[in-house]
C-alpha cells in the first residue's frame, strides 16, 4: 500500500513578516480603542487612503499597517511514496521525518528528527530543490531515523527521474540521511546527472505550482535561494489542501489536518 506525505512550503523573510504582523495588530488595537473618538472605522481594512494618513498623524508612536501580513506559506507539496518493499527503509525514514514521531536526533540531541521548520537550503534553477538538513539546516548535516546515515536501496537507483521525483540527497554511495531533493526539470541532460546516483522513492501528487515558485527563487552558483525557504509544516495523509495546520506560524490558522 502506498503512503502519502506532505510538506507545506514557506518562502520569504520571517523577521519582516513578524514586523508586519506586529504593526497590523497595533493598528487594529488602536482603532478598536479609539475609532469612535476620531470618527474612523474600527477595521483597518475599511480605512480610505485619506483616513490612513489621518491616523498616521494621530499616532506617530507606532509603525502602522493597514493590511494583514502576507502569508509566507506558498503551498503544499504532496508526495506519493513508492510502495515497493525494496524501498521500505527509505520511505519509512522520510515519512517519520514528516511526522516527527521519532523524537530527537541521536547525534544532535537538541534537534528534532522532524522536517517542521527545516530550510530548503539549495535551489538550482531547472534542476533541483534540496532540503531536509535537520541538524544544521545548511546542507552540511542531516540525520536519518536510524541514527546517522544508511545505505542506498538499490531499486531506488534504477528509477528514472522526472520533474516532481522525490529522492534522497547524498554525499556519495551509501550516505543517505534526512536530506532530500525534488526534481524541477524534465530536461534529459539534467536528469542524466541524477539517474543512478541517488535513490528515488516518491513522486509529486499535488503542488506543481509550488515547484514553479521554488524554481523562480533559485540562487546563484551555490544554489542559495533568493529568499528564505523551508518547510512550514509536514505530515502524513491524503489531505491536499495547503497551509491548514493550527501549529503553523507562517500560515493562516484554519481547521487542523487529521
Amino acid at each position: 500500500m502506498s503512503s502519502t506525505v506532505y510538506l507545506d512550503i514557506f518562502m520569504g523573510d520571517e523577521e519582516q513578516h513578524k514586523l508586519d504582523e506586529t504593526a497590523f495588530i497595533a493598528t487594529s488595537n488602536f482603532l478598536a480603542n479609539n475609532a469612535a473618538i476620531y470618527g474612523l472605522p474600527s477595521d483597518p481594512l475599511q480605512l480610505s487612503l485619506e483616513q490612513q494618513e489621518m491616523l498616521r498623524e494621530i499616532d506617530r508612536s507606532h509603525a502602522l499597517r493597514f493590511m494583514p501580513a502576507e502569508a509566507l506559506c506558498v503551498g503544499r507539496l504532496v508526495f506519493e511514496l513508492n510502495s515497493e518493499a525494496s524501498l521500505k527503509k527509505t520511505t519509512t525514514n522520510f515519512a517519520a521525518l514528516c511526522t516527527g514521531e521519532k523524537g530527537k536526533c541521536k547525534n544532535a540531541r537538541n534537534k528534532d528528527l522532524y522536517y517542521l521548520g527545516c530550510p530548503i537550503h539549495r535551489i538550482v534553477r531547472d534542476f533541483v530543490a534540496q532540503g531536509g538538513d535537520v541538524t544544521r539546516g545548511d546542507g552540511s548535516g542531516g540525520e536519518s531515523i536510524y541514527g546517522g546515515k544508511f545505505n542506498d536501496e538499490k531499486d531506488g537507483l534504477k528509477i528514472k527521474m522526472r520533474r516532481g521525483t522525490l529522492a534522497m540527497a547524498n554525499s556519495g554511495k551509501n550516505t543517505n540521511s534526512s536530506q532530500f531533493f525534488v526534481v524541477l526539470t524534465d530536461d534529459e541532460m539534467q536528469l542524466a546527472k541524477l539517474n543512478g546516483k541517488y535513490v528515488a522513492f516518491g513522486e509529486l501528487k499535488a503542488g506543481v505550482e509550488v515547484l514553479d515558485k521554488l524554481n523562480k527563487v533559485a540562487g546563484d552558483v551555490d544554489g542559495k535561494p533568493l529568499y528564505q525557504c523551508g518547510s512550514a509544516d509536514a505530515g502524513r495523509g491524503l489531505q491536499t489542501e495547503s497551509c491548514k495546520m493550527t501549529r503553523n506560524k507562517w500560515c493562516s490558522v484554519q481547521d487542523p489536518v487529521v
